[in-house]
Order: structure tokens, then C-alpha cells, then sequence
């Protein structure tokens, strides 16, 4: 793993999250993506990339940080077997829009959920967050709750930054006023991605991964909507938002992986706490991803819950 050390560097300032994603379709993503054009004040009009499988309850899936709906690969075949899988990229990430504009918070990202929900008439469904679009699901049911919309039946979230924390090196890194946009521009994607998988999990992880994870920071839209992101994370009005959870009702299912050095299991545990019906999960063996690097055991959890909710 000499070769590895050299790139450590190269992670901590590059920074692209643990499990980068792309917006290359897996062989469990039939043609099925489709464009929804959905409109809010601050963002105006962006063509949301979202994939479709399955029939029965919706299930909405929002990936993380740097991801995109090919997070979702492993269990996406097995979840359409019972339910619409819907899966959706966030503005800047996958195949959907990524205006060069400042409209990329957490509530931008959440309103335009919001948007997509109604727009495509989305009830009774499950929603599933990862590591920030947890946090922006949260936030979704949030808005949707002060709206007076009982569209959520229950979700499930994983590994979610729902609470203060120190920033990560990859967060303070996006931080500074010009060096990530140089940076990034000068480090190849592949690099990246690949210098910034645990060493666990380098020898499991594909080529195919690694170019499908990269692929998307090849674009200078795609780099700038990921630190545009990654500088708003903390919303202004966090406290307000906290308070907020005591208000969803929703039962939901609350997932961590016990390795996690992104996010800190105690942090799963005060989520499991705070939401008024909601269940806490531990799945050994993984860091930050469980549908990545923990699929079977990640459809065991959620699938008894999904169905008996």
C-alpha cells in the first residue's frame, strides 16, 4: 500500500467524498431516467434527472454528498421487486442540472425535492436519505410537514449529518476562497476517487466503480456545484431545523455503519432519540455507505421495515 500513502495527500485536499458517485447508469439501471423540469424562487426552472423501477408503493431515494443515483446500483433490483423505486440527482450532481449559481443549500436542494414531489404527484411513499441527502430529506419532511402535506409514510436514514459536528478535512478544504477550484481542476477524477476509498475497500471495488465515480468531476459544473454545496452545508437556520425534528412523526428507521469516521455513530443514536417514532440500526462491517459496501445486509434492515410501515 506504498502507493496508496503517496495519494493520502491527495485525498485530504481534493477531498471528494468517501464513496464518490456518477452518473453512469449501472446494468440494474435500465433506460428508465427521464428529465422533470421543476421550478422554485431560487433556483428557477432545473431539469431533475430521476430512474424508475418497479411497481407498487413509491420508494424515493435522495443520495449523498457527491453522489448521484448510481449509489443506489446494488439495491435498487431487489427493492422493485415489491415497490416503485424512484431515484433522483440533485441539482449539480448525476445527470441533473448544474447552473453555474450560488442556489445550491440545503433548503435550494430541498425545495426542489419538494418541487419534484408534487410535481409527479408522489403520496404514501417511503423516503430514503444518505449522509447529506439525509439531512436534506429531513428537511424535505420538514417542509412538507409545515405545509400541511402528509406525503412521507415513513423513511429511512443513513448516516446523516442531522446534527453539529466538527467539519471534516474535505468540508474545511472546500471552504477556502479559490484553492478548490484549482485544485480540482488539476487533480485527475480517477485519482481522487481512488485515493479516497478506505484501504478495506480498494481491492473491492471495481473499475468500473472508480471510473463511474470520477466521471462526473470531469465536468467544471459538476466540481463547482460540489464545493458550492459543500460551502453551504450548515444551514443558517440549523437550530430551527433541530427543533423541527421533534415535529416528525413519521416512524423511521435510522441506519449507521459502525466504522463511520464521516459522520459519528452518537450521531445516529441523538437522531434515533430526538425523532419522536423512529428506530436506531447498526450495520457492522461498513464506514460511510451501507448500500455500497453492505447491500445484503442493508435490504435485511430496511426491507421488513419498509413493508410493515
Amino acid at each position: 500500500m506504498k502507493v496508496r500513502g503517496r495519494f493520502a495527500a491527495v485525498m485530504m485536499i481534493a477531498g471528494l467524498a468517501l464513496h464518490l458517485d456518477a452518473f453512469t447508469q449501472s446494468s440494474a439501471s435500465a433506460k428508465s431516467g427521464v428529465y422533470v423540469p421543476v421550478t422554485t424562487p431560487a433556483s428557477g426552472t432545473i431539469n431533475l434527472y430521476a430512474e424508475e423501477h418497479g411497481h407498487g408503493r413509491p420508494i424515493l431515494m435522495i443520495h449523498g454528498l457527491a453522489a448521484s443515483t448510481y449509489t443506489w446500483r446494488n439495491i435498487v433490483p431487489t427493492l422493485a421487486r415489491k415497490n416503485r423505486v424512484i431515484t433522483l440527482d440533485m441539482k449539480g450532481f448525476g445527470r441533473s442540472d448544474k447552473p453555474f449559481d450560488t442556489a445550491y443549500s440545503s433548503h435550494d436542494h430541498a425545495d426542489l425535492i419538494v418541487a419534484f414531489i408534487r410535481k409527479t404527484k408522489l403520496r404514501n411513499f417511503t423516503l430514503i436519505g444518505h449522509s447529506y441527502g439525509g439531512a436534506v430529506s429531513l428537511l424535505v419532511a420538514e417542509k412538507l410537514r409545515r405545509a400541511g402535506e402528509r406525503r412521507i409514510r415513513n423513511m429511512v436514514i443513513m448516516n446523516a449529518p442531522a446534527f453539529p459536528q466538527k467539519p471534516t478535512p474535505f468540508i474545511s478544504f472546500m471552504g477556502t476562497l479559490v484553492l478548490p477550484y484549482a485544485v480540482m481542476s488539476l487533480i485527475p477524477p480517477e485519482l481522487t476517487a481512488w485515493s479516497s476509498l478506505e484501504p478495506e475497500n480498494v481491492l473491492r471495488t471495481s473499475f468500473e466503480d472508480i471510473t463511474a465515480y470520477a466521471r462526473p468531476y470531469w465536468q467544471a459544473s459538476a466540481r463547482h456545484a460540489l464545493i458550492s454545496t459543500a460551502r453551504q452545508i450548515v444551514p443558517d437556520d440549523l437550530d430551527a431545523i433541530l427543533h423541527g425534528y421533534r415535529k416528525l412523526h413519521q416512524p423511521t428507521l435510522v441506519i449507521w455503519c459502525d466504522r463511520d469516521k464521516t459522520v459519528p455513530i452518537k450521531t445516529g443514536r441523538r437522531l434515533a432519540r430526538t425523532l419522536p417514532n423512529a428506530r436506531f440500526r447498526v450495520i457492522k462491517g461498513c464506514f460511510h455507505a451501507p448500500q455500497d459496501e453492505q447491500p445484503k445486509a442493508f435490504l435485511r434492515r430496511i426491507r421488513p421495515f419498509i413493508n410493515r410501515h
